[in-house]
């Protein structure tokens, strides 16, 4: 096996090195023994997983010269997912909240500051059970101009949760 043949399926195809062992018909013990002789430096866990992900580079394109508007919504941005962000998933960016206000506009800093696809953009809405689901749908896909098939609505049934205490009949949204 010659050094640039692995060295081509795993950096240029981002190919695994399971799904190398499977396309030369080999075993995957026989891929690590030729990664540990040849030296390749394997990724970690993360790393093949964002490869995988991303198979075109960084999903962000970071916008460089921001108008001062811009820059105000950069730092609105980031305050907002260093207080409210999931941090625990480093494969994605995420936040949540009750206030539709605070979704809106971390999405319109994902939009305008870092240019994220459009297509990969996605909303997950957790209504109280009592709640219509389908109001929800449309009050969040008309409020931040997302289409249909990208707003996924659950129903929540914690029986910690009064429904006369949740102010918002359309959900909590990540």
């Amino acid at each position: 096996m010659k050094k640039e043949q692995l060295v081509y399926l795993y950096k240029n195809k981002n190919l695994s090195m399971a799904e190398i062992a499977k396309k030369l018909r080999v075993t995957h013990s026989k891929v690590y023994y030729w990664f540990e002789k040849l030296g390749i430096k394997r990724r970690g866990q993360k790393e093949s997983a964002y490869v995988k992900q991303n198979p075109n580079g960084d999903p962000f394109k970071i916008k460089k010269n921001l108008t001062p508007k811009e820059k105000k919504l950069l730092l609105v941005g980031l305050m907002l997912y260093w207080a409210e962000g999931n941090k625990k998933n480093k494969l994605l960016v995420a936040l949540g909240n009750l206030d539709s206000r605070m979704i809106k506009l971390f999405l319109e800093f994902l939009r305008k500051v870092c240019r994220i696809d459009e297509k990969r953009a996605r909303l997950y809405v957790r209504v109280y059970k009592n709640f219509s689901r389908r109001k929800a749908h449309l009050y969040w896909e008309n409020f931040l101009k997302l289409p249909k098939p990208q707003i996924y609505i659950y129903p929540h049934s914690d029986t910690r949760s009064n429904p006369r205490k949740q102010w918002s009949k359309n959900g909590i949204a990540t």
